[in-house]
């Protein structure tokens, strides 16, 4: 799991984008990085270790430039170094990525055919170099398009182009990626808690969208490139959920929290004056429900092994827990 941000803005980007990383340091913390758009040119700077390296880099030796991306890694695909950091750049293109490209060895293969030299061991320095090539020949959406349908796996990406230097793309397919929305400036990253120090005004991207942001609006398309409109949430004010407080670190809390987190979850559904539950405002209908399949990956996975015993000790139908990435392969 890793972390990314993008910000396009009428002012210098770098100071935020090092600030909303560190909230994203919880995904990822082997190496960081950050690219802008400066004086016509991509600036990309990375390190080895957590945040705190790359802002010592960025303080002795600033990036400028009022539209950039950022990332935190847990490496994948690669040792974790220098090298290895995102964001991955060519003279065109620079590329922050969450989640995984399962054909990219054979991309990767393909664009060695056509003279591309790769420096790292990663799956997304196949993304930049695939997007540079399509736009030696398309414009700069069907680019992006081709791009994207050329790609097997999951991912979330940020992207910035040299000769687009008014824009930050992003686009998603299985990892997350939210969008906000800022006076004069917008925001993209891998979870609203890294943007909720700029915005409390959320977006979620769906499976195949992408977006387009510049310092003054968004624009957002679905996989077959039709505009689209997106609903704007209004985050909570509680600075209890987004906070350590008291814990040394967010697992703690998580841990902690959870009697309070499931009873915040089933409450809706408890009817307290004739002691039981209330099942108007759930979103399916219980009786059209002829099985369960719980997906998970991790700890998420062995949280589903726990919970199919429990269904099948209410219910009267099996319940199935699948890998994700076998859940896949089953549609």
């Amino acid at each position: 799991m890793c972390g990314i941000i993008g910000i396009a803005s009428n002012k210098l980007v770098a100071s935020s984008i090092i600030q909303s990383l560190k909230k994203l340091e919880y995904r990822g913390y082997d190496s960081a990085g950050i690219a802008t758009i400066s004086d016509g040119e991509i600036n990309e700077k990375k390190c080895t270790g957590r945040v705190d390296n790359l802002e010592k880099i960025l303080f002795k030796s600033p990036s400028n430039g009022s539209l950039g991306i950022g990332h935190v890694r847990w490496a994948t695909h690669g040792v974790p170094s220098k090298v290895n950091a995102h964001p991955h750049s060519s003279e065109e293109v620079s590329v922050v990525h969450n989640g995984i490209i399962e054909n990219s060895n054979e991309l990767k293969k393909n664009l060695e055919k056509k003279g591309y030299k790769f420096k790292s061991q990663t799956d997304t320095e196949v993304i930049t170099f695939l997007l540079t090539d399509f736009l030696k020949d398309y414009d700069l959406v069907d680019a992006i398009n081709k791009t994207l349908k050329a790609l097997s796996g999951s991912f979330a990406l940020g992207i910035l182009f040299r000769k687009y230097n008014d824009i930050v793309v992003g686009a998603r397919r299985g990892s997350p990626l939210a969008v906000g929305y800022g006076p004069d400036e917008n925001y993209l990253g891998s979870d609203s808690y890294a943007l909720k120090s700029m915005t409390n005004k959320i977006t979620y991207l769906d499976d195949g969208d992408v977006c387009v942001l510049t310092n003054d609006k968004i624009d957002f398309y679905n996989s077959k490139n039709k505009k689209i409109n997106k609903e704007i949430l209004t985050l909570s004010n509680d600075k209890n959920t987004a906070e350590k407080g008291d814990y040394k670190d967010f697992m703690s809390k998580e841990i902690n929290e959870q009697n309070i987190t499931t009873k915040t979850c089933i409450k809706e559904y408890v009817d307290n004056l004739r002691k039981d539950i209330n099942l108007y405002n759930f979103p399916i209908i219980p009786k059209d429900i002829k099985k369960i399949i719980l997906i998970g990956c991790g700890t998420a996975y062995h949280s589903c092994s726990v919970a199919k015993y429990w269904f099948e000790d209410l219910l009267i139908f099996r319940v199935k827990f699948i890998l994700d990435q076998d859940f896949d392969k089953r549609k």
